[in-house]
């Protein structure tokens, strides 16, 4: 979710909580009360604490600067928070640029198995069993009500976690279908290979010409027109420039070929889900896990052509999702705030970019799939079918 939509909730929302700074070593409690507060917020969906940013008196936002080694101190809350409170929670720092300026975050998500409390002695101002709620843009300690509401919204999920296959999910836009048989872009020819190509020959005939002393710019320059046309103007470049530039070319295209790779000939995949319930999904989360592979790569963003590049926040903003690369596959995670019954929806506002080489033709490939929703005991497990059909003319 975008952070300048999130900072657009009212201040005082039980889902959004706004610091100047982090913690810090001395905040460890303050930290552990605030998170508690957050996940037992009378509130659906995903919660979210944010660093440099807060709000002024006409209620504009005011950003501060994040200390150096912020973001790794973040990180470092993630594993206190799950040492001291009980149940699990989904944790996760996020930071990004609002307005020319960093801020950070912890997402606090799938917040379905209220209430949550300290686990263990964290200091002497914060016990075991002790429990926290946000209301009304404070934090204080739970009362009896609090915890009445929490234990009422438990058991009214419970029925639902029984439940099996609620959820279904196939590709494209029909969530039945688990395999899919495709056909894709031919990638032999890269915008640098066709002009090491282009390149290899030039520097062959020049060669071949000064062998025989026949060389001249007049044939130099109609070489020139034969291989490139108009597509760039004639500059006399010695050979040893050539072959520097031959050397070179792989950097040298690095941008088009990212874009033939991951966009123009690219192998597009999205998903669509559907719950097969008699009541709402909420705080829904979809992973999905492909292979990875040098024959075989899904793009972490999108792509823009040579000359209009995209930054991974300019991805973000057009909607593609988050991809996390390990070191034999990737996993693209998405997060549905609400799924009504009957409703079926494209997993991913863009569908991911996936560079296939030639040599797959007529393999098989395993997509597996892991759904959680507010109420599950567990997630919906499986895997998907992609049969690839020979390549693209």
């Amino acid at each position: 979710m975008l952070l300048e939509k999130l900072l657009q909730q009212p201040v005082d929302s039980p889902k959004l909580h706004l610091r100047d700074a982090i913690y810090g070593a001395s905040g460890q409690s303050v930290l552990l009360q605030e998170v508690l507060g957050m996940a037992n917020a009378d509130a659906h969906g995903v919660r979210h604490i944010f660093f440099g940013v807060n709000r002024g008196a006409n209620d504009e936002l005011l950003f501060t600067p994040l200390a150096d080694g912020a973001l790794e101190e973040l990180q470092g809350s993630v594993e206190l928070i799950n040492r001291y409170i009980e149940p699990v929670l989904k944790i996760e720092p996020i930071y990004g640029d609002v307005k020319g300026h960093l801020v950070a975050a912890l997402e606090i998500s799938r917040c379905d198995n209220p209430p949550y409390i300290v686990k263990t002695d964290a200091s002497r101002d914060l016990r075991r069993g002790d429990c926290w709620v946000r209301e009304g843009g404070l934090f204080r300690p739970a009362q009896r009500a609090d915890l009445d509401r929490m234990y009422r919204y438990t058991a009214s999920r419970r029925p639902q976690s029984t439940d099996s296959n609620i959820v279904r999910i196939g590709f494209a836009a029909n969530p039945t279908q688990t395999t899919l048989t495709t056909r894709f872009p031919d990638v032999s020819r890269p915008p640098s290979s066709h002009e090491a190509y282009r390149m290899q020959n030039e520097i062959d005939a020049r060669k071949a010409a000064h062998n025989v002393n026949v060389e001249d710019t007049g044939l130099v320059r109609l070489l020139h027109t034969r291989l490139y046309g108009n597509e760039r103007p004639f500059q006399g470049q010695g050979i040893d420039t050539l072959v520097e530039g031959y050397n070179t070319v792989l950097d040298s295209y690095h941008d088009e070929d990212d874009y033939y790779f991951f966009e123009t000939h690219a192998l597009k995949l999205n998903f669509s889900v559907v719950n097969t319930g008699h009541t709402p999904l909420e705080d829904v989360s979809v992973l999905i896990s492909v292979p990875w592979a040098e024959s075989f790569r899904t793009a972490d963003r999108m792509y823009g052509p040579p000359g209009k590049s995209l930054t991974a926040k300019e991805s973000e903003l057009l909607g593609y999702p988050r991809v996390k690369r390990y070191k034999s596959a990737v996993q693209i995670k998405q997060e549905i705030p609400r799924l009504e019954p009957d409703a079926t929806i494209a997993v991913f506002e863009q569908a991911i970019r996936i560079s296939v080489k030639p040599e797959l033709a007529g393999k098989k490939v395993a997509i597996r799939y892991s759904i959680l929703a507010a109420g599950f005991e567990r997630p919906e497990e499986g895997r998907l079918k992609l049969i690839l059909g020979k390549t693209e003319a």
